[in-house]
């Protein structure tokens, strides 16, 4: 997990945007979380462990036996050396070394679906949603705040707080009337 704000500081151009890129990898990892999190509260997926009647009586009944659904760990891994990839690769369009990010972040992302799968802790089709959804998560995340097509669009989208929570969105018509 510290390997993108590794990369960072050390790199000329993205340490110049350390603090930005700081706050964009932290959102990539809540959302990877927020994901997690929520499949594991809607669903009971036991464990590969909870059934091998070798485990130890007090692992395959804890509660953590119940969190298969899906590889958080591999998606986890996925978003960050993703994350790092991808931004490494908009900051450096013309280099010759993109594709070492990738290579390096499909290595460890499949080394750590191949350690879960090893050690009981995951199905392997928990394992395929883990290593599709924390990729796209590190690659999208960074992909669409780059985005420039909303800029200019009229449309405004905030968080608001107070008696109630939610998002505001707001289109302005006007901002696309010319005025002669």
């Amino acid at each position: 997990m510290p390997l993108p704000v590794l990369v960072i500081l050390a790199d000329g151009k993205m340490r110049k945007d350390a603090g930005k890129l700081a706050f964009l990898y932290l959102e990539a990892m809540a959302v990877t979380g927020v994901l997690y999190s929520g499949s594991s509260y809607l669903t009971s997926r036991y464990r590969p462990y909870a059934y091998n009647p070798e485990a130890p009586m007090n692992l395959r009944t804890r509660g953590g036996a119940k969190n298969s659904f899906y590889a958080g760990h591999v998606a986890l891994v996925g978003t960050s050396t993703f994350f790092i990839a991808k931004v490494f690769s908009d900051y450096h369009p013309d280099s010759k070394m993109k594709w070492l990010p990738y290579t390096i972040a499909s290595g460890a992302t499949l080394a750590a679906a191949y350690l879960r799968h090893r050690g009981g802790r995951h199905f392997p089709s928990d394992i395929l949603i883990g290593t599709t959804l924390g990729p796209l998560v590190g690659i999208l995340t960074p992909h669409f705040h780059k985005n420039k097509l909303l800029e200019n669009s009229g449309l405004t989208i905030m968080p608001f707080t107070g008696r109630s929570h939610g998002i505001s969105i707001v289109y302005n018509f006007d901002k696309h009337k010319s005025i002669r």
